[in-house]
């Protein structure tokens, strides 16, 4: 179970097993930030917040970064 952060088309901030990372269709990749800062590095990289944060299986964050528009 992963919680979505934000997104944009093909990559997701993510929080899985208390780890924040980016999830793509390569799988996760965990960061050293805290939240606060990885959110603002989000946000000037394009990705789209997504509020309220979502709880998802791995298959479905596959498919909610497969869509092309922002959550």
């Amino acid at each position: 179970m992963m919680t979505v952060l934000a997104r944009k088309q093909g990559a997701a901030l993510v929080i899985r097993d208390r780890a924040l990372g980016i999830f793509t269709d390569k799988g996760f990749t965990p960061v050293d930030f805290k939240v606060e800062l990885a959110m603002k590095l989000a946000t000037r990289l394009k990705y789209t917040p997504v509020l309220p944060a979502q709880e998802m299986e791995e298959s479905e964050v596959l498919r909610f970064l497969s869509d092309t528009s922002p959550a």
